[in-house]
């Protein structure tokens, strides 16, 4: 019974726990019931100040309401307000005319500061502008702003994905390696004397184009770019190349935390890379190069040989090796993630990002020693933005921003492994041998090519050194804002002082390699790995040698203070700034200061009549005492004339139009000099000296002067002038146009004209005496539409057109016109002048004498007298293309389209009137027997196929035989204009994220086959990317 009994309990237990359960539950609502009764009984105050998020003016009667009720109140004269809220839990939605509403969570806050923003955002869209911001309709200077997240693409280098986004930007990429920074100019090029880049400003504050590299585009809020002397001015001597202003994320008060989570993975394969021949068309080839010269000469391959090569007979006796194959992956993959935590309180808001990105390259290079020498890059981006609200008129601002990056790799340049696959052909020796019985090392092929010298053995060459560098960039700004109204209204103050420092550390690793060569007659087909081999000389060695730590790195240190005011009276809005800015860079002994002040005032009237003055008084270290100062000053006009009463019958077509106009002087103290400073005299003691005496045993040295100082030296000086219209078309179309032009005067450079006569030795002496001019236009559209519910499409276009010329260049008395650079541009190029090739031993005869290293043959190259007087040679040298690598024409265009929760981006940039020239390091044979490229292959002039227009003329064997058509002439030319397919991405986005797909560089077109128009044929290839990525956002 008892027993039974127990069994009974547990399942009283099981029945009766619903009633007990509910039981509870009541008690517990019972008492939530009190608990909130009480809680509203108690209530709470909250108070604040509801203000315009543009220029931080109060909003008078804004409505504050508890969402869900019917309490509400209106803020004050002074934009002030106070609630009672019920609880925590409560939401205030704050309301007014001409600004978004917006939803602020009360939570356990007692202040709510609040900011609205406009909903009219043509005017009173606010964009960055030096040391400061401005409402668009105000602007007058050509400014361009686009957000971060444009700039977004799957590679670890951010200037490469700024490509035709950006109108008046010219970016030039020069290798497709993991972290490879892009050279970029704002306007084309305007100097010939020292820096030509922009400026680069990261909140403020002066970075270097590998520190923006590196930066996340989810870190970046917008990127600015300064392009006139009125919006550079006020940067003095380092705003003449342009400025690029980059400003990262911030927190926002009284927000709710936003986490945003970013992972990405990237497969990258190589595009465009040129393709060589096969051995046994090597072999060929090379009796054609020799017969063709040399009729009556022995073939050096014979028909046996060349049939065991193509068979593949045995790959160590009969080599057939293709290097780009071995040595390259047809797959390299890279990862990326990045976290960032944004929000803030009534006091301190915050903005925290971590990006880690990790890229491997294309290098196959097998783990044969202690070491693996693949590319395999790994770097860290911390930003670390907090801004504390000490007093109400009182903030403190932290910006950190620390990279870490560790590179390994190879010891040495990537591009030269890619060019050593032209330097080896494929049929001299294998790239290593079979292993032998108790071998302790690896038996890499080569062999000699006179006397003890040895070729180029490529995988040899890679696998024998490993590198690795530790990269550190710490950026650090405190930055004090004081709102100094109780002085006057309107007038703030900051002042920010910035530390930065870069270091760098790197060791290398590397052995030499053991090289052989199979002893001829050793080889039995019934074994076909077993040889009897030969060392070559003392090659290889079975010790590492490692280097020891190399170090290095540079700092910088800025001051800056600054006055701001701003008052609207009526309807006149004044705005004035003045600034002083301190800095010191430092890389050596002595460092490298500047210093300055600067100021802008702005004018406004009724948002129709607009003018501003800007001005930069700067000075620099470099210049002597008396020189070191000088005044910048910039004017700008501007005319909104659809707000004038007159055009509102055409504001239906017409949303928007205003005509600006700038004029200005900006300097550069960053000019080409052998040291930093020019008004110095080096001099080398002990460095010159002279035989004497008998039997000129004797010796006396002394001092030579080997800089000589600048003579009535002074700032490079930058006039620049602009003319621009912004439009806006049914309220949905935008278009911007400017004309530019700029003449850069006192350029520093040396005396070229001057003999040496004059007795200066090898100090040739500088003087500000180079002056260039450079114009062009740009224009820029986007048409935004939301269609409607479901559909929103986004058209972006953008076109740039820049050209320069030397108006005066020092430079030898040259006779003839064509060798002259003055009244050309700055991107040339030079050579001789080609007439095809020749046809017959006729027309060679009655040609003038070519005297350019080889007697041309029928089939070599034909180029033009130009003197007249007979003969082909180094006075027929001159300019042949007024256009050269640098392109004149940039562009880029694109369409975002959304559908529900779809959408769908593609971009195209390209680039055009640009000329590149293949004729330097692409001849094959020669000496060192290079490699030849397909393309000469299948399209070179031979006896049997004498094509007039074949791509490559007669081949030949030595320099002796094909130096007339090696030199740089237009027979080498090509059209480098391309359209490049640069991005598509398709996504779909659900609650708490968006997961996409994107492809980046799939396609080129261009008129140039060969390779990728944009590189050199031996750089690092442009990849073709796919990337899966997943944003998630909480």
């Amino acid at each position: 019974m008892k027993k039974h009994f127990m069994k009974f309990i547990p399942l009283c237990i099981i029945i009766a726990l619903p009633s007990i359960m509910h039981a509870t539950q009541t008690e517990r609502d019972a008492n939530r019931e009190v608990y909130v009764t009480q809680q509203q009984k108690k209530g709470r105050v909250v108070t604040g100040t509801i203000t315009d998020a543009n220029d931080g003016t109060p909003i008078i009667g804004a409505n504050i309401k508890l969402k869900q009720t019917n309490t509400g109140v209106i803020s004050d004269i002074d934009g002030n307000f106070s609630i009672n809220v019920n609880s925590s839990r409560d939401v205030l939605v704050i309301s007014y005319i001409g600004y978004k509403t917006r939803e602020v969570p009360v939570e356990n806050l007692g202040v709510i500061n609040i900011q609205l923003t406009s909903d009219n955002e043509i005017l009173d869209e606010v964009i960055i502008v030096g040391s400061g911001t401005q409402k668009k309709i105000s602007v007058t200077g050509a400014i361009t702003t686009v957000k971060g997240t444009e700039l977004k693409a799957p590679s670890s280098s951010l200037t490469s994905s700024m490509a035709g986004r950006l109108p008046g930007v010219f970016v030039n990429t020069n290798s497709g390696e993991p972290g490879s920074t892009s050279n970029f100019y704002i306007r084309g090029v305007s100097t010939f004397g020292g820096r030509t880049t922009p400026l680069i400003l990261l909140d403020d504050v002066e970075i270097s184009t590998g520190d923006l590299n590196n930066i996340p585009a989810e870190t970046i809020e917008s990127f600015t770019v300064l392009k006139d002397a009125s919006a550079t001015a006020i940067y003095g001597a380092r705003g003449a190349n342009g400025v690029m202003l980059i400003t990262t994320k911030s927190g926002m008060e009284n927000s709710k935390t936003k986490i945003g989570i970013t992972v990405e993975n990237t497969f990258h394969t190589p595009m465009n890379f040129p393709e060589f021949v096969d051995g046994a068309t090597w072999m060929d080839l090379y009796n054609e190069a020799q017969l063709t010269r040399n009729p009556g000469s022995t073939k050096r391959y014979n028909d046996d040989l060349i049939t065991n090569t193509r068979n593949k007979v045995n790959p160590y006796l009969y080599p057939d090796v293709d290097w780009g194959d071995l040595i390259f992956r047809d797959m390299a993959m890279s990862q990326r993630a990045n976290i960032n935590v944004q929000g803030g309180g009534s006091r301190v808001t915050y903005y925290m990002s971590l990006n880690v990105n990790h890229d491997t390259g294309l290098l196959d290079s097998p783990e044969i020693y202690s070491w693996d020498n693949n590319i395999n890059n790994l770097s860290y981006n911390f930003q670390n933005n907090i801004q504390v609200k000490l007093t109400t008129t009182t903030k403190v601002r932290l910006n950190m921003n620390a990279q870490i990056r560790k590179n390994r790799g190879p010891n040495y340049g990537t591009a030269s492994l890619f060019a050593k696959t032209l330097y080896a052909n494929p049929v001299n020796f294998p790239a290593y041998y079979p292993a032998q019985e108790e071998d302790t090392h690896v038996r890499f092929g080569n062999k000699y090519r006179a006397g003890n010298d040895l070729y180029t053995n490529p995988y040899a060459d890679m696998v024998s050194s490993f590198a690795e560098s530790n990269l550190n960039t710490l950026n650090t700004t405190l930055r004090l804002d004081q709102d100094l109204s109780f002085l006057t209204k309107g007038l703030k103050a900051n002042a920010l002082i910035n530390f930065k420092n870069y270091s760098v550390s790197s060791y290398n690793r590397s052995i030499e390699p053991y090289y052989y060569k199979a002893i001829e007659g050793s080889y039995n087909p019934e074994q076909p790995t077993v040889f009897e081999f030969e060392r070559l000389g003392t090659s290889g060695t079975e010790y590492i040698s490692q280097s020891n730590i190399s170090k290095t790195g540079d700092n910088m240190l800025s001051l800056q203070l600054q006055l701001d005011w701003k008052r609207r009276f009526g309807k006149h809005d004044i705005s004035a700034m003045l600034q002083y800015m301190q800095r010191e860079y430092r890389n050596d002994v002595l460092p490298n200061r500047n210093q300055g002040i600067s100021g802008r005032i702005t004018y406004d009237y009724d948002h129709r009549y607009l003018a501003e003055f800007n001005f930069g008084y700067n000075g620099t270290e470099r210049l002597a005492k008396d020189d070191r100062f000088e005044f910048f000053p910039a004017i700008s006009l501007g005319w909104v004339t659809s707000n004038e009463k007159f055009f509102e019958p055409l504001t239906n077509v017409i949303s928007h139009l205003k005509l600006r106009a700038t004029y200005g002087i900006v300097g550069s103290d960053d000019m080409d000099f052998p040291s930093n400073y020019l008004y110095y005299n080096l001099v080398s003691l002990n460095n010159q000296g002279f035989n004497f005496g008998d039997d000129w045993h004797a010796t006396a040295k002394g001092p030579t002067v080997t800089q000589y100082a600048v003579k009535q030296v002074s700032w490079e000086r930058a006039k620049k002038t602009d003319v621009g219209v912004d439009l806006t078309l049914f309220n949905d179309w935008n278009i911007t146009f400017d004309y530019f032009y700029q003449k850069r005067d006192r350029i520093l450079m040396q005396r070229a004209a001057w003999p040496k006569l004059f007795g200066y030795g090898n100090a040739v002496p500088y003087a500000n005496v180079g002056k260039l001019d450079s114009w062009g236009y740009e224009v820029s559209t986007n048409y935004a539409k939301k269609i409607n519910r479901d559909w929103h499409i986004d058209l972006r276009a953008n076109f740039t057109y820049a050209d320069n010329k030397y108006i005066f260049k020092d430079e030898p008395s040259y006779p003839y016109e064509w060798s002259l650079a003055t009244g050309r541009p700055t991107s040339v190029k030079y050579g001789y002048v080609a007439e095809g090739l020749f046809q017959n031993e006729g027309e060679i005869a009655q040609h003038a004498t070519q005297q350019l290293g080889s007697t041309p043959k029928v089939g070599d190259i034909k180029y033009k007298d130009l003197n007249g007087d007979g003969i082909v040679d180094k006075n027929d040298y001159g300019i042949i293309s007024m256009s050269g690598d640098r392109p004149r024409i940039q562009y880029g265009f694109g369409a975002n389209v959304t559908y529900k929760k779809f959408d769908f981006g593609i971009f195209f940039n390209g680039s055009a009137l640009r000329t590149i020239a293949i004729g330097s390091g692409i001849h094959p044979f020669g000496e060192s027997e290079y490699n030849i490229f397909k393309f000469i292959a299948e399209d070179h002039w031979t006896e049997a196929n004498q094509n007039p227009n074949a791509k490559y003329p007669r081949l030949g064997l030595l320099p002796t035989d094909t130096k007339n058509n090696t030199v740089e002439s237009t027979y080498w030319l090509r059209n480098g204009n391309f359209l490049r397919l640069k991005q598509v991405e398709l996504g779909y986005s659900f609650k708490y994220g968006r997961i996409y797909i994107a492809g980046d560089n799939l396609a080129v077109f261009s008129p140039f086959k060969e390779w990728d128009p944009e590189l050199s044929w031996n750089s690092y290839p442009l990849q073709r990317t796919f990337t899966a990525g997943l944003q998630l956002n909480f």
